[in-house]
C-alpha cells in the first residue's frame, strides 16, 4: 500500500529546524543613550518643517491667489505638532536615560531586563523551558537554557496518509528521531543567541544547553559564540561548531551528557 507523509507531520518538523529564522528586533544602545537633540535647540521634527517653510519661495501667481499664505499656515501648523513630537521625544529619551545607561555599563538586572522585555526566544516554550542569565562583564554574558527533552518534542511516530485518505501511523527510526533533535538543539541555540545579540552590546555568549527532566537533566552542549556570527550559512549545526564547542553526539545514541561546560570564571583571567 502507498503512503505518503500528511502536510501537517511536514510542517511540524520543518517548524523543529527552523527557530533561528525568527529573530527579533535589534536594538543599538549607544544610540539610545545619544541625547537626541540639546535642550534649548529646535527638535528634529520641527527642523524639518520649519526647513521647508523657510526655504519656500513663492511665486507671483500663488501669492496673487493666496496660496503662499496656505502653504505658509499649513507648515506652522505641522511645525507645531512636531514640536510636541520633539518634547515627547525627549520626554521619553530622560525617562529611559537610567536604564540605556545601566546596560551600557553591564548592570546584570539591566540585561535581565532587557532580555525580558525585547528578545522572543522565552516566550516559545518549544525553544526554551526556562533560562538564566549571567553578566560578567560589560561584553560578555553566560546562559543556561533548559530544552526540551527529545521524547517530548521529537514524535516517536510518522504521520502518514493512503492514497484512500486513511491515516497510519509508523514507527520513526531512532536515528531519525535522534538527527531531528540535533537540528532542533542547534536550531534553538542559535535562535537564542542571534536574540542575544539583538538586544544585549555584548560581544561573546558563554552558552550551554541542558536537556532532560526536572530532576534528572545535565548538559548537553557548552558554545562561546564571538559576534562574528557567519549569517550566510543556514545550518545552525555549521554556523555553530565555527565557535568554542563541546559536545558528544554520536548517530545511533544521539546527545550524551557532558561533564562540563565552558565558563567566563575560567576561561577570562
Amino acid at each position: 500500500m502507498s503512503y505518503k507523509v500528511t502536510e501537517r507531520h511536514k510542517s511540524y518538523l520543518t517548524q523543529l529546524k527552523s527557530y533561528h529564522l525568527f529573530t527579533c528586533s535589534s536594538i543599538n544602545w549607544d544610540k539610545q543613550i545619544a541625547e537626541p537633540y540639546q535642550q534649548g535647540e529646535i527638535g528634529p521634527n520641527e527642523k524639518f518643517w520649519a526647513d521647508i517653510k523657510n526655504k519656500y519661495n513663492s511665486s507671483k501667481i500663488e501669492r496673487l491667489v493666496c496660496l503662499d499664505k496656505l502653504k505658509v499656515r499649513y507648515w506652522e501648523s505641522k511645525q507645531k505638532k512636531a514640536r510636541r513630537m520633539d518634547s515627547d521625544l525627549y520626554s521619553n529619551w530622560k525617562r529611559r536615560y537610567p536604564f540605556v545607561k545601566k546596560v551600557l555599563q553591564g548592570d546584570q538586572e539591566s540585561w535581565r531586563e532587557a532580555v525580558r522585555k525585547y528578545a522572543t526566544f522565552h516566550k516559545e516554550l518549544d525553544v526554551a523551558q526556562a533560562y538564566s542569565l549571567h553578566v560578567y562583564d560589560q561584553k560578555t554574558v553566560e546562559c543556561d537554557v533548559f530544552l526540551q527533552p527529545i521524547d517530548v518534542i521529537i514524535p516517536f511516530k510518522i504521520e502518514k496518509i493512503t492514497k484512500r485518505g486513511y491515516l497510519r501511523y509508523h514507527d520513526m527510526p531512532k536515528t531519525k528521531r535522534y538527527s531531528l533533535y540535533e537540528s532542533y538543539v542547534y536550531s534553538c541555540l542559535l535562535k537564542i543567541v542571534q536574540d542575544l545579540f539583538a538586544v544585549l552590546p555584548c560581544n561573546t555568549i558563554y552558552l550551554n544547553g541542558i536537556a532532560g527532566t526536572r530532576t534528572h537533566h545535565s548538559p548537553i552542549i557548552s558554545t562561546v559564540v564571538e559576534d562574528t556570527l557567519d549569517r550566510r550559512l543556514q545550518n545552525p549545526i555549521l554556523v555553530l561548531q565555527k565557535h568554542r564547542h563541546m559536545v558528544s553526539f554520536k548517530k545511533r545514541s544521539g546527545f550524551q551528557p557532558i561533564e562540563r561546560v565552558y565558563s567566563p570564571t575560567l576561561m577570562i583571567q
